[in-house]
């Protein structure tokens, strides 16, 4: 038989018989067996036995003691006693009972989690000492409950016991002194616990709040969820929480820790410096690529002006300057022309000379999320700017790339189509606002080189228009991308064909596709058929329905 097994029969010849001399002489056996390895009195043993039959509900009343043993609770102060060396041994655990961290005044019992644990395994219990933890002992005993409840090993109730303990025996925690002065709900306070706990004891930044459904339960977690959506909830107001990203658009069933959270209920905790984050809506400078672009010498002028002034050095003294003459500090650059003129190439070439990460926020293709939640998420993305550019040394370049959507003059508003102008005036408003408060970098590329909102022409510093190359940029193109093109070649191939960079790199990749396969470069009058080609997939582009 294993422990479990002798606790098992107490209870039930207990239940059978209640406490007599007789009982006492039925369950010799058991009670030894027990003993060897908690070193407690048969009487303590029995105690200890009912208090671990109630593993799993609310802790254990004394009336409830009483009624089990079938006697009344004047009979149960003889064993007061006994109680109180089961305490001294940390075998059970005086409480309140906690219902949503609010407590009552009667006084029960319950067995902590890691004397079950030993209890489990048939190993002799050995106390362990939670007062005053290092903080990051701290965190490793609380990610140990949370583990055990969703594992299933403890249920919620006792969670909540042992977590109330842990506060207790561990107020100059930073994390507990600042849960305990913003009074947070519940649910919450579990979130931001598993948050800090993921951070600092398994280095993780996110969670998927899904996963919390055995943490704060089922109803619980809708709860918090529909908070999210309704942009109610209490983290996310008080700058607590910040969401996952996939393209610069929020994923708000994934969250981390904000820097103001890791400030405040984290301050007693050594954290690593923070790592390039490994996401797809952070272009890290390591990955970006060198590549030659060619441009008008104007377009060149004032690339050249640009890279210069977000060099570090160039760009900490000019913001040093604006501030000191109460100017705003941030720099908002939009890059405007046809498609296929380098527009998003050169920011990140513009990111890789000057050392720069790049968060990329492609609203061509995200503009359907806009819709219902819009406004939060476009708020987001602004959000997690902040934390970047105060995390990194090198302030990165926030990125809007394609954003014609969002660019454009703002619209009437309509019986028939206010939702979803009113839903794009909402964003406008939005970006206009936090690029006033901006102290970062913002490039938004767009094809439009008019329509473009007034309130938003005024907050771009600079604003360059890529215009289509000329007949020397042409040239200079073709032989870049084909360096076996002659150059009588590549002079009749630019004099022929009107076409942007873009263009000209389609067809060159076409040509070594066909190189690899047949082994052979392509003929003069093979590339002028793909750029034939190409001329007719443009084309083709304008046929049909234009919804604008």
């Amino acid at each position: 038989m294993n422990m479990l097994d002798h606790f098992e029969g107490i209870v039930k010849l207990l239940n059978e018989k209640g406490i007599c001399e007789a009982f006492f002489e039925t369950v010799q056996e058991h009670l030894n067996a027990v003993a060897d390895i908690l070193h407690t009195s048969p009487v303590q043993t029995v105690l200890f036995a009912l208090i671990l039959d109630h593993f799993g509900e609310y802790s254990v009343s004394i009336d409830e003691l009483a009624g089990t043993l079938k006697c009344r609770k004047i009979q149960l102060i003889r064993y007061m006693d006994d109680l109180e060396e089961l305490k001294q041994k940390k075998l059970i655990r005086e409480t309140t009972r906690v219902r949503n961290f609010s407590t009552s005044n009667k006084i029960e019992y319950i067995i902590p989690l890691d004397v079950i644990k030993a209890v489990r395994e048939g190993k002799e219990y050995k106390r362990k000492d939670i007062n005053n933890l290092r903080p990051i002992d701290f965190f490793d005993y609380a990610e140990d409950l949370l583990a055990a409840v969703k594992d299933e090993d403890i249920d919620k109730n006792t969670l909540r016991n042992e977590l109330k303990y842990l506060y207790e025996n561990n107020r100059d925690s930073c994390f507990v002194k600042k849960q305990g002065e913003y009074k947070l709900e519940e649910s919450s306070m579990l979130v931001l616990l598993d948050l800090c706990c993921s951070l600092v004891s398994k280095d993780e930044e996110t969670i998927d709040i899904d996963d919390l459904t055995c943490v704060i339960g089922r109803q619980e977690l809708r709860n918090f969820q529909r908070s999210i959506k309704a942009n109610e909830n209490e983290l996310y107001s008080k700058g607590f929480i910040e969401f996952v990203y996939e393209r610069g658009i929020a994923d708000t069933s994934r969250c981390s820790l904000s820097r103001k959270a890791k400030d405040e209920f984290l301050a007693d905790v050594v954290l690593d410096k923070p790592s390039k984050r490994k996401s797809k809506y952070i272009i890290p400078v390591e990955g970006i690529s060198v590549k030659k672009l060619f441009y008008s010498e104007k377009v060149n002028a004032r690339i050249r002006e640009l890279a210069e002034l977000l060099r570090e050095d160039n760009f900490r003294n000019i913001q040093k300057r604006l501030s000191e003459n109460g100017m705003r500090t941030g720099f908002a650059c939009i890059f405007s022309g046809p498609p296929g003129t380098g527009k998003t190439e050169t920011v990140y070439q513009i990111a890789h000379e000057t050392g720069r990460d790049i968060m990329l926020v492609d609203i061509s293709e995200t503009k359907s999320m806009w819709f219902g939640e819009s406004e939060k998420l476009i708020k987001a993305v602004f959000d997690q700017y902040r934390t970047l550019v105060k995390d990194d040394n090198l302030a990165p370049i926030l990125l809007f790339n394609e954003a014609d959507a969002v660019l454009g003059k703002r619209r009437e508003l309509t019986g028939s189509h206010g939702g979803p102008d009113q839903t794009e005036n909402a964003i406008q408003n939005i970006i206009l606002q936090e690029m006033e408060d901006l102290n970062g970098i913002l490039i938004a590329t767009t094809n439009m080189t008019v329509n473009l909102d007034k309130a938003f022409e005024r907050r771009f510093l600079y604003k360059i228009e890529f215009e289509k190359p000329d007949m020397e940029s042409k040239i200079s193109i073709w032989k870049a991308l084909i360096p076996d093109l002659s150059d009588e070649n590549a002079i009749q191939l630019a004099g022929k064909f009107d076409f942007s960079g873009g263009q000209i790199e389609n067809i060159a990749r076409k040509r070594l596709v066909t190189l690899i396969l047949k082994g052979s470069s392509p003929e003069l009058s093979e590339l002028e058929s793909s750029c034939m080609e190409e001329l007719m997939e443009k084309e083709a582009v304008k046929i049909g329905f234009q919804i604008s």
